[in-house]
This record gives structure tokens, C-alpha cells and sequence, in this order.
């Protein structure tokens, strides 16, 4: 069977196995073979660039946790208060189908994709890196979703019972990485003790590592806050320094259309 009409048949099943969960019978076999066909149903429509998250609230009178970039997939079973995330998941498998039956060469092995095409297969997530700075992060993470992007930050990201290190990997298959480095943390050479300089957090430093290597410096951006100790083999890679004029949101939109991100650079305005 060509790929592309095995794609639009596993998606088929999948979602008729939805419908069965939601609408018909609720067993364990059902629910049995939803996660066997989850992975894999999951992979297909992100490659095909129809994965969306999405902001959860809780009913007015009741309040609580505002959830942002959840994803449907992960939560077919325990779904946020009791919002059922299947509907959605039924639009994008549709959304998926048209893509993949509308492109000859769609394929979900990334190996056989050219990079040139790597940002339209994977779609427009963003991974947000952050420390502290919990101000800072929440107008970079509404400044991507104004301009039509994913911001996906992974504390918001249901656990699973995943580690962070495998939870990390899971939420990392991304187009763009934006890296706030803040002044958190206080280091210097052991030798000189008296002098500490600003530094950003460790797990922030290890992380601008990963996305330089998985995505490459054209697809990796730091906002840089204050007079701040940069990493030493930091050179050659963009870094924005923080403007009260908030200019540095324009330079890094520029920086993720350059990278080959479909952004409207009026959203802006």
C-alpha cells in the first residue's frame, strides 16, 4: 500500500476509534488499542502540520489553573476538566488527511525529508526556555501566539509519569527555540571567589546546548536581560539583549521568519 494512503488509513481508524470511546462503548479493549495507534496517529498529524495546543480554562464559578499549550493528544482520557479533547482531535486528524492527500511527497520519516522543508513538516511550535523571569516569559509567550506561533513551555505540559529529561525530549520536536537568558544565579571562577557575575540558570545554559545541536544556531534565538555572563563558546550565535522600547520583539520575529517561519510581520503593529 502506497504510505500516503496507509497515512489517511491509520488517521481513518484512529479517529473511528475516538468516535467508538466517546459516543459508543467505553472498554478497556477500546481503550486499549486508542493507545496503541496514539503515537503514531500523534506523529503523522504533527507531521503534516495540523497539531495545535490549546488554552483550557476552568468554568467561571468554579476557577482555577488557566492551562496554556495543552496538548489534545495526551489528554484523550483525563481530559481538563472535563472538556473533552476528542472533537479536536477529529479536526486535526481531518486537517492532517487533506494536507497528506494534497502532497505526493508527504512522508513522516524526517530522514527522508529535505531540510529545506523541515519547518513546514514539524509546523510552527516554538519552545520557550525560560528561568525566573515569570513576567518575562508570559510576554514572550502571548508576543508568539500574536504572531501565529505555539509557544510550548514545558511546565505547562502534563507529566505522565515521564521524567523531565524524557517529558523534555517528548515537547522538543520544534521549529524554532527562543532562550530567555536572566540574571538568576550568581558564579565565577573558583580561584577569584570575591568576583560573582550574573549568569543565567544552569538548566537554562544546558538547554540553549541541546537546541543549538538538535535544530542548528539558525534556528535557535536568546533573549538576553541585563549585563549578564554569557556562555564561552557562545559566539556566532544570535542573541537579542532586552530593550525598554520592546524593540527586541521585531528583531526576533525577523530572526524566525529568516529561519523560514510563516510569520506576518504586520501582527506586530
Amino acid at each position: 500500500m502506497e504510505k500516503r494512503a496507509k497515512y489517511v488509513k491509520d488517521l481513518e481508524e484512529f479517529k473511528n476509534l475516538l468516535y467508538e470511546w466517546e459516543h459508543v462503548n467505553r472498554t478497556q479493549t477500546i481503550r486499549t488499542e486508542i493507545n496503541k495507534r496514539l503515537q503514531q496517529a500523534r506523529e503523522i498529524v504533527l507531521r503534516a502540520g495540523a497539531l495545535k495546543t490549546y488554552t483550557i480554562s476552568p468554568p467561571p464559578m468554579v476557577g482555577g489553573l488557566i492551562m496554556r499549550n495543552v496538548d489534545p493528544f495526551i489528554c484523550i482520557f483525563d481530559p481538563p476538566y472535563d472538556q473533552s479533547m476528542i472533537p479536536a482531535i477529529s479536526d486535526m486528524i481531518d486537517v492532517a488527511i487533506g494536507v497528506i492527500e494534497s502532497n505526493p511527497n508527504f512522508n513522516i520519516d524526517p530522514s527522508q525529508s529535505k531540510q529545506s522543508n523541515r519547518h513546514s513538516i514539524i509546523s510552527n511550535r516554538v519552545f520557550l526556555v525560560h528561568g525566573r523571569d515569570n513576567e518575562l516569559k508570559e510576554s514572550t509567550a502571548r508576543f508568539l501566539e500574536k504572531i501565529g506561533l505555539q509557544p510550548i513551555i514545558l511546565h505547562e505540559q502534563t507529566n505522565q509519569g515521564r521524567t523531565i529529561i524524557e517529558k523534555f525530549e517528548d515537547y522538543s520536536d520544534v521549529a524554532f527555540a527562543v532562550i530567555l537568558m536572566t540574571p538568576d544565579d550568581l558564579g565565577g571562577i573558583v580561584t577569584d571567589k570575591p568576583k560573582l557575575n550574573k549568569r543565567a540558570r544552569q538548566n537554562v545554559v544546558l538547554e540553549l546546548g541541546y537546541f543549538l545541536g538538535k535544530l542548528g544556531r539558525k534556528s535557535v534565538a536568546a533573549i538576553v536581560k541585563g549585563d549578564i555572563e554569557l556562555p564561552s563558546d557562545y559566539s556566532g550565535v544570535v542573541y537579542i539583549g532586552i530593550d525598554i522600547s520592546d524593540n527586541w520583539k521585531l528583531k526576533l520575529a525577523k530572526e524566525m521568519k529568516a529561519s523560514g517561519l510563516n510569520i506576518d510581520l504586520n501582527k506586530i503593529i
